[in-house]
């Protein structure tokens, strides 16, 4: 059996290095070269990444692998860490189900079988594909922890909790895991695995805590969920992934699959006094039925949960439940297979087909070699930032070929970023979008970007859009010339002001700039929800985020609603509203509030009013009972660069902060994690321009000034006590490899 995992194992691997290191196809980000590996850690292992705008890093789950791969990485280059850990990922998977196999009673041609289909079934292909290597190696976990559970009260609690730390590398599965291995505790009273497995766990609670609104800006309704709900008959072949990238294996991988769902019935029935096989046909059950979303019986109850618990969006791929329902398979097949063994020949002759269907139409048929097409060379002044062209992801080449990932977008040597997101958020996208749009450079070079390099062999497929959200609205041309270019003036990364100037509006990236909203005894802002799903702003209120890499003039840092439709949308009365009125905008009066070219202007809603309708396009942001009584005078501030040392990504110590300097201001993303100290003092932190951090002086007793983000500084402690508690379970098993608790 381990010669046959061995080859199985090899065979995989060959697949995924056959063409180099992937890229240009969904989420693959893999290093290209060496220059990659410092980026690679760093994104693996830190809690605060300078890419893009700076961004928080809310579960950084593979810091456990990355030490290895790195080391692999300087070692021997990174296609051989891939190739290693594609190896290691299809040989834990298939070994994993094959000890299923045999703790059920199968010869070798069942758990070969098994083995095999675990490895080369369509679901694995689809994620291969997208590049989601660390959820099969997860995958592959979840089917080594079944194997374990299968001992019941025989099982060992270091090898639960090993195969538990393991699946920790994808959120996903490690949620579903852990439930799984709480209801195994409550009947085995093995609590061992549950602890090491929250320990291992600790850097991205405390990222999920910390920086909870970050996971709620991503967008998640209902309406986006539609596309991710499955389709209950394509899951019973582990198809249904919406890119459709395992439907090219056709009709034979279909019928592999259904075959070894027929042996999971026949397991069921042949085996169900076996307690394990009656838990494993629950869990495919109710698995299956979260899988397919709105598509099943759960359509309302699933809606209410997208609806009503935000945090639910960690599952927003319910495709990742495939995986799962593939391991209960694997399970409930074995158990039929175990109690006759002719059907392990065939179980083995259906798998077996399976990797003949990736020979015909390989998974690199599907992505490009790094190696095969031009890579820049960036350069720029240390601790600034570059922007990529074309801008937005997913990209591919200009000659055809590709959709998905910037594989350029890292961060290089002098600590220089790339402003390029894969999922760009303000003031990122309409920073970009106004320089491709129409070459207005002063939104990237206040956020920090002294240099534009232009890769006229790629195309963009999306132009910033996501998806099909707010499409009625268009995409302005882009310019027909890309080339590279430095900019003059760009924002340092740490700087001081004179002073702070207080503002209402919100077009514009001030240095030092704080929307009224965010001072202190101004009042308070409350930013307009929608109470639509809808993306089309053609027939609905919509989030007016959506919109914003379309139409850059729209972008601000609050949110707000934005429609074309004449429908009404609630407003209060007696309130001032922030908005931007393309056309007209009229109350539930009929009286006409406001009629603009569209610009950002605070509008009187009278006491009578309730709610708006518009007749153009209108994008209302928040609303606010007071309107802001700005100061009529105020100075513009001097800014200056500060002299700065770099710890790491997440501390900074700053030096030379005179007297005169009313405000520190850090050029990356606003993020309430980060804190200053003066003399052990924490400074008020502020959000300046509606994007950037700031922190306003009050104590003069030290002229250096501490910058921490205090969750990034917490998950590396967190990550130390997952390695402490990793090597003591390793320790365990070498001293008691036998051990039955």
């Amino acid at each position: 059996m381990k010669s046959a995992a061995i080859a199985a194992a090899l065979a995989f691997a060959a697949f995924v290095v056959a063409k180099g290191t992937p890229t240009l196809r969904h989420d693959w980000n893999w290093p290209i070269d060496r220059l990659a590996i410092p980026s690679f850690f760093n994104e693996s292992i830190g809690g605060w990444l300078p890419i893009g705008f700076g961004v928080a890093n809310t579960h950084p789950t593979t810091y456990l692998i990355a030490l290895p791969l790195t080391a692999a990485m300087w070692v021997a280059g990174p296609l051989i860490a891939l190739a290693l850990l594609a190896f290691a990922t299809s040989y834990c998977s298939m070994r994993a189900a094959a000890n299923i196999a045999s703790r059920l009673g199968n010869a070798a041609p069942g758990a070969i079988g098994v083995g095999i289909f675990a490895l080369f079934n369509p679901w694995v292909y689809n994620e291969v594909v997208a590049g989601h290597l660390v959820m099969v190696l997860a995958y592959g976990g979840t089917i080594g922890l079944l194997a374990e559970m299968l001992r019941g009260r025989d099982a060992s609690p270091v090898r639960l909790a090993l195969w538990l730390v393991l699946i920790e590398a994808q959120l996903q599965f490690f949620i579903v895991a852990m439930a799984a291995s709480i209801a195994f505790a409550l009947v085995t009273k093995k609590w061992l695995p549950i602890a090491a497995a929250a320990i291992a766990a600790l850097p991205t609670t405390v990222g999920l805590i910390a920086d909870r609104g970050a996971l709620l800006q991503t967008p998640y309704s209902v309406q986006w969920q539609t596309n991710q709900s499955l389709s209950p008959v394509a899951l019973l072949s582990l198809g249904g992934y919406f890119p459709g990238y395992a439907d090219r294996l056709g009709l034979a991988a279909q019928i592999a699959v259904w075959t070894l769902c027929a042996l999971a019935l026949t397991g069921i029935l042949a085996a169900r006094g076996r307690r394990a096989v009656r838990w494993a046909a629950a869990a495919a059950g109710l698995v299956y039925l979260c899988a397919l979303g709105v598509h099943g019986p759960l359509d309302v109850a699933y809606e209410w949960t997208v609806r009503s618990i935000p945090e639910s969006g960690v599952f927003r791929e319910l495709y990742d439940f495939g995986g799962v329902f593939a391991a209960l398979l694997i399970t409930l097949a074995s158990a039929a297979t175990g109690r006759v063994r002719m059907l392990g020949y065939l179980a083995l002759l259906a798998a077996g087909v399976l990797p003949v269907t990736w020979l015909i139409h390989p998974p690199s048929d599907l992505w490009v070699g790094a190696q095969t097409y031009p890579h820049p060379v960036v350069t720029a002044p240390p601790f600034s930032r570059v922007a990529l062209l074309p801008a937005f992801q997913p990209l591919e080449l200009r000659t055809g070929g590709g959709d998905g990932a910037d594989p350029d977008a890292i961060t290089y040597p002098g600590h220089v970023a790339v402003l390029n997101e894969y999922l760009p958020a303000y003031p990122v996208d309409v920073a970009l979008a106004e320089y491709e749009r129409n070459g207005n450079s002063a939104a990237l070079r206040a956020l920090g970007v002294s240099r534009i390099v232009a890769r006229p062999w790629l195309v963009s497929r999306s132009n910033g859009a996501i998806g099909l959200a707010a499409s009625s609205l268009g995409v302005s041309p882009q310019p027909g010339a890309e080339r590279n270019a430095d900019l003059a003036g760009a924002a340092p990364l740490i700087s001081a002001c004179t002073n702070a100037r207080i503002v209402a509006s919100v077009d514009r990236l001030g240095a030092c700039d704080i929307f009224f909203g965010d001072a202190p005894g101004y009042g308070t802002v409350t930013p307009l929800h929608g109470a639509s799903d809808s993306i089309d702003p053609a027939v609905a209120w919509i989030d007016a985020r959506l919109a914003f890499a379309r139409v850059p003039a729209l972008a601000q840092g609050i949110g707000g609603v934005l429609t074309q439709s004449r429908l009404a949308t609630p407003v209060m009365p007696g309130a001032w509203v922030l908005a931007n009125v393309r056309g007209r905008l009229t109350g539930s009066d009929g009286r006409t509030l406001a009629v603009g070219p569209g610009t950002f202007t605070w509008i009187s809603i009278p006491p009578n009013v309730d709610s708006v309708s518009c007749a153009g396009l209108c994008e209302l942001v928040a609303e606010s009972r007071l309107f802001p009584a700005i100061p009529l005078r105020q100075r513009i501030a001097r800014t200056e660069a500060l002299q700065f040392e770099q710890v790491a990504p997440w501390l900074y110590r700053v030096h030379g902060v005179a007297d005169a300097v009313r405000l520190v201001r850090l050029n990356e993303r606003y993020d309430p994690g980060w804190v200053a100290l003066r003399a052990w003092h924490v400074l008020p932190h502020v959000r300046l321009a509606l994007a950037a951090n700031g922190w306003m002086l009050a104590d003069r007793s030290s002229r250096d000034v501490f910058l921490v983000q205090i969750a990034a500084f917490l998950q590396q402690i967190a990550e130390l006590a997952g390695v402490v508690c990793v090597l003591w379970l390793l320790k365990a098993l070498v001293v008691e490899p036998t051990k039955r608790a």
